[in-house]
């Protein structure tokens, strides 16, 4: 076999949740030049090897002693290639390798001994959120003799390389998920896995500033860790030669990591240490960049809203200056790592500033910053507070027109992949529909495209035919707002078939919200239908089923005159659901019920004690005790019925005794007497109790 033009190593421990997808994404890069690939597996117990042995060229076992670098040169020690290339298991090539291909197969590889690549951190599991870029390096030309230094967060030396020995490969890029897809407790133990490690160094070199650092970020989870190597660091780094070119980066990466801690523990020194850091690293991404994010939302948490726009106008206008990798000055700043730098941070800031701009009563540069966001690329907690924001903003004729084509170009543009982003939307616009006093803000939503600026419109209709005209533009029912449905139905607006025909899990969704609205708007709500002589179809007769039942179920505090109402509907309802539902054969067979919705199953023992209730008594306390028993969570409903029945007999009772004819309560007086003359349990007291006269008069003698 020729030589390999490339060999990619890798070192694995029990990498099964990620593995094949590595090395399948591998391929394309494999196929395109010649490669080989070799791997070290450390230990797995679970099936990594076995994955390994279907993609790797070369597969050996390397005992593990606490050295990265001594693991990752056995593995460069078996590879031939020209070039070679790192890989972790849990990062995955893009399938854009053009890059790559044209450098490996060009004349100037010849010239450079190491390049870099994009490492892509992300924080979501998905790897749709944010995320940080690290130009990592990870290629070097193999007859340089380059080896891995560091037992931990190992490195090729570079001590003897020069800037120009680089290549910088731009946009050849591996996205990272480890960082999300790690959990908390896992994170933790290979935190004190590593600082073990980087205790040991930093005994040999106490002074050394890289070494410090990741001290510092491997004690995040641990507060004491944190407290000490905090400390630790605050003095030495004021100590050193913060000027030195060859520790700048370092430094300043570490006054950040300090700014970082002192932040999340609220500790005393941080605005002093923020100060200070500002005015000792000027020109530094680190500072300007990172430092600034965390000092804007600092500020913002603090309601400092004057100050929070400076600082945030300063970090925008810092990152947009950002230079490209391609013209770093020196090797230390070509590994600078921004963890605050990308579209969604930018963003972040660009809302909260917004938000203190609102707060300061600016809110024409307020809108600014917002009609520059868009909603497709945001995660959930900057939607959350764009819409926080613009429910605060001062609306006027330019802000409703920016703002409006915002979610309008949103709501046109996305597709199923954005469907979360979707949601996430429609959930906050329906906060605000939400509101019980609405405010300028409906006038945004008015001039929404669609259904959006339906529904606003539709909450603020104040009259049947015009609730009516509205519904019957929808043309897209996805984006129909509960409280859209809400005024129609105190309007009593009839809501067109194509309503009743969404997906269930659309109406499910619509019926719970409507369900969480005021209590004034539920007896409305079920004022409506109890009175509604007429259902069209099943799909209507299968929602106003879904929506009384979700409220009975929920036990939404109705009062009892209209839960009384409620509850006299929702048996006629049960009823033709059930038989609408179900074949005739299968409701009169109680032992099939068990296959059916609890619901379903509560719904036909209310309607069977219904039934029952006016001709036996006993037998409808006993179904309705059937019923708690085979559903649970009709528990509440359940003791209603009952204590309401008891009231009802007590009521009864009452009224008999006060209408009762003088020869009756004579009679019940000889019997009274008579009875008195026997013991309790005798044969003769149990007859008199059943013959027809001592009936007559029971409610008299009992009572």
């Amino acid at each position: 076999m020729s030589q390999p033009l490339l060999s990619i190593g890798m070192i694995v421990k029990n990498e099964e949740r990620c593995l094949e997808k590595c090395l399948k994404a591998l391929a394309p890069l494999r196929q395109a030049i010649p490669c080989e690939l070799v791997i070290a597996d450390t230990g797995s117990t679970d099936k990594t090897k076995e994955i390994a042995e279907k993609y790797a060229d070369i597969l050996f076992d390397f005992k593990w002693v606490n050295d990265f670098s001594k693991a990752r040169n056995a593995v460069m020690d078996k590879c031939s290639g020209k070039w070679y290339l790192t890989v972790d298991a849990d990062e995955y090539l893009v399938p854009d390798i053009e890059e790559l291909v044209a450098f490996l197969t060009s004349p100037i590889s010849e010239k450079k001994q190491q390049a870099t690549i994009i490492q892509r951190n992300h924080f979501s599991v998905n790897m749709d959120g944010a995320y940080s870029d690290f130009n990592a390096g990870r290629m070097c030309r193999m007859n340089t003799g380059v080896r891995y230094v560091s037992s931990i967060h190992e490195y090729f030396d570079t001590e003897n390389i020069t800037l120009d020995d680089f290549h910088i490969l731009n946009n050849t890029i591996f996205d990272h998920d480890g960082y999300a897809q790690i959990s908390p407790e896992h994170r933790k133990q290979k935190e004190e896995r590593n600082l073990e490690l980087l205790k040991v160094q930093l005994e040999k070199e106490p002074d050394n500033l890289r070494i410090i650092l990741q001290c510092l970020e491997s004690s995040a989870f641990n507060y004491e860790n944190r407290k000490y190597y905090t400390s630790y660091a605050m003095e030495k780094l004021k100590k050193a030669n913060t000027s030195d070119e060859y520790w700048i980066s370092d430094a300043a990466a570490m006054a950040l990591q300090i700014a970082t801690n002192l932040d999340l523990d609220d500790h005393p020194l941080q605005e002093e240490w923020f100060n200070w850091t500002f005015k000792t690293f000027k020109n530094s991404d680190h500072i300007d960049i990172d430092a600034k994010y965390i000092y804007t939302k600092h500020l913002f948490l603090k309601e400092r809203y004057l100050e929070c726009i400076k600082s945030g106008k300063e970090y925008l206008t810092n990152l947009s200056k950002q230079k490209d990798k391609s013209n770093v000055a020196t090797l230390e700043k070509l590994y600078v790592t921004l963890h605050n730098a990308n579209e969604i941070h930018r963003d972040e800031i660009k809302i909260i500033v917004a938000f203190a701009m609102v707060k300061e009563n600016r809110s024409e540069e307020a809108l600014k910053f917002l009609s520059e966001i868009n909603l497709l690329k945001q995660n959930k907690n900057n939607i959350e507070n764009w819409f926080k924001t613009i429910n605060d903003l001062s609306v006027n004729d330019k802000s409703v027109t920016s703002i409006s084509k915002v979610i309008s170009d949103f709501l046109k543009n996305s597709d199923e992949e954005q469907s979360k982003l979707h949601n996430i939307i429609v959930s906050e616009i329906n906060k605000i529909f939400n509101r019980t006093t609405q405010n300028d803000t409906f006038k945004l939503f008015c001039k929404v495209h669609g259904t959006i600026g339906i529904s606003a419109k539709l909450c603020e209709a104040n009259t049947k035919e015009a609730a009516e005209n509205l519904l019957n533009s929808i043309e897209d029912w996805e984006l129909f707002s509960p409280s859209a449905l809400k005024q129609a139905i105190i309007l009593k607006a009839d809501l067109p078939k194509e309503f009743f025909l969404m997906p269930t899990s659309q109406l499910d969704s619509l019926i719970n919200n409507l369900c969480l609205v005021a209590e004034d708007f539920k007896e409305s709500l079920v004022e409506y239908y109890c009175n509604k002589e007429e259902l069209k179809s099943f799909p209507e007769l299968s929602f106003i089923y879904k929506l009384l039942s979700t409220i009975l179920f929920n036990n939404t505090g109705l009062s009892n005159s209209t839960k009384t109402l409620f509850l006299d509907k929702f048996s006629t309802i049960s009823e033709c659901f059930l038989n609408t539902c179900y074949n005739p054969e299968l409701l009169q067979n109680e032992d099939m019920l068990q296959f059916i919705p609890e619901q379903h199953l509560f719904s036909w023992y209310f309607v069977k004690a219904t039934a029952i209730k006016e001709t036996n008594s006993l037998e409808y306390l006993k179904t309705l005790r059937v019923a708690l028993e085979k559903v649970p969570k009709s528990k509440a409903i359940v003791e209603f019925l009952i204590e309401n029945f008891q009231n009802e007999e007590q009521q009864k009772k009452q009224e008999q005794i006060k209408n009762a004819s003088p020869e009756l309560i004579a009679l019940a007086e000889q019997l009274k007497v008579m009875l008195s003359a026997f013991p309790e349990d005798s044969p003769e007291l149990l007859a008199i109790k059943q013959s027809p006269m001592y009936k007559q008069v029971a409610f008299l003698i009992e009572n």
